[in-house]
């Protein structure tokens, strides 16, 4: 039961046989697992055959993600890019063209992340139309924007339990229900992974963007002491990621040069989607020492293709070792992180990771076939999926 002081907006007349029509609010249209998750998400509605609009007032897309989508009608209702730059003259020219580019109706309105963009939608969206703030991270603070936006917004969706319980207890009169990314448009087929010879070093490798809460910056740095271990030695660490400011990557390549770590040490920047299959498929290790989360798309990923991790307990993570032999989860205390990288290391030399098993402990929990029927059932039936009162 709802209570009062969140107003459920009468449902719409539907039509029979009309499809579904769904509304996306996502700001700043961002990279990582936002990207490939918001991807996944419109090719499955559209599959569907839902009608889809996106709203942003920036993005960080490459060209060819939005042409593929528009290509299969998803709608993006964005500033030109000339604009954009410019947060001033981008923030009017969505609040002149959005209400005019608004449909008349609509299942739902899906909220990704924080932004301003949400309150303003919220307050234009069709009558009878949900909205559902999916929050990523944790909730914003209620003294904000963004925070009296999550406030407003009808319902909630949370990547993790810990999330959850977290909007939960602020916000107490909200159904909140928990639904991981999207990692995969399919079901991944069974990884097919040979045990590294004793001698050969070990690939280990970051993924992820090159901010501060993640300490890409400190793995590299400490690498030369982690790799004195006998389990570690000669092992090369690989560092994929977008740096959003423009500083770590450049300061990092003159550490790496200056340090003799050329060659054990391979800062490469970002990668594109299509990429990460190869690139786990050349990999060991997943490695991700972050002091906040919230559920790690990319740590999801690596276990979908039978590549084990060593992660921190930020934010939902410590969720992915529940019942799972094959991952390593530490404390946030970077001493911690290191000595649970040396064990993961002596276990795969010792062949005791069971890529097979690894596997199918991800699909379970985190394949297409279990997501992908949350998702809709969230965007396109959200009054059952929360049980809402009408």
């Amino acid at each position: 039961m709802i209570a009062q002081q969140i107003q459920i907006p009468a449902p719409h007349e539907r039509t029979p046989g009309r499809p579904s029509r769904i509304l996306v609010s996502g700001t700043v249209l961002g990279l990582g697992g936002i990207r490939t998750h918001l991807i996944l998400l419109c090719q499955l509605l559209r599959r569907q055959g839902t009608d889809v609009t996106v709203f942003a007032s920036d993005s960080h897309w490459d060209s060819n993600s939005l042409n593929e989508l528009s290509s299969l009608g998803v709608r993006f209702i964005l500033p030109p890019a000339l604009l954009r730059p410019a947060r001033k003259l981008a923030a009017a020219y969505c609040g002149l063209c959005w209400p005019l580019r608004m449909p008349r109706r609509a299942d739902s309105l899906y909220c990704i992340g924080t932004g301003r963009s949400h309150f303003f939608l919220n307050r234009r969206r069709p009558r009878g139309t949900v909205s559902i703030n999916h929050e990523i991270v944790y909730p914003p603070e209620g003294a904000s924007l963004s925070g009296e936006s999550a406030r407003q917004l009808d319902t909630s969706v949370a990547n993790s339990h810990k999330v959850a319980e977290v909007m939960k207890n602020r916000w107490p009169q909200k159904p909140v229900r928990v639904i991981p990314f999207l990692t995969s448009d399919r079901a991944m087929p069974a990884p097919v992974r040979t045990p590294r010879a004793m001698t050969q070093p070990l690939r280990v490798v970051y993924l992820g963007r090159l901010v501060e809460q993640k300490r890409p910056d400190q793995l590299v740095r400490r690498w030369a002491e982690i790799t004195r271990h006998p389990a570690l030695a000669g092992a090369r660490l690989d560092v994929f990621g977008y740096d959003p400011d423009g500083k770590m990557m450049g300061g990092l390549r003159k550490f790496v040069s200056e340090s003799g770590l050329s060659g054990r040490v391979m800062l490469r920047g970002e990668y594109a989607l299509a990429e990460l299959p190869r690139i786990l498929a050349e990999s060991d290790l997943v490695v991700l020492p972050s002091l906040w989360e919230g559920l790690p798309l990319v740590l999801v990923e690596a276990m979908s293709h039978g590549v084990p991790f060593v992660a921190t307990a930020a934010g939902g993570t410590e969720e992915l070792g529940r019942e799972n032999p094959d991952v390593c989860i530490t404390g946030t205390a970077w001493a911690e992180f290191e000595t649970g990288l040396v064990r993961m290391a002596g276990r795969l030399r010792s062949d005791e990771i069971n890529p097979l098993r690894l596997h199918a402990w991800a699909e379970a929990r985190y394949g297409c076939a279990v997501v992908s029927a949350q998702w809709l059932q969230c965007l396109e039936n959200p009054r059952q999926f929360f049980a809402l009162d009408d």
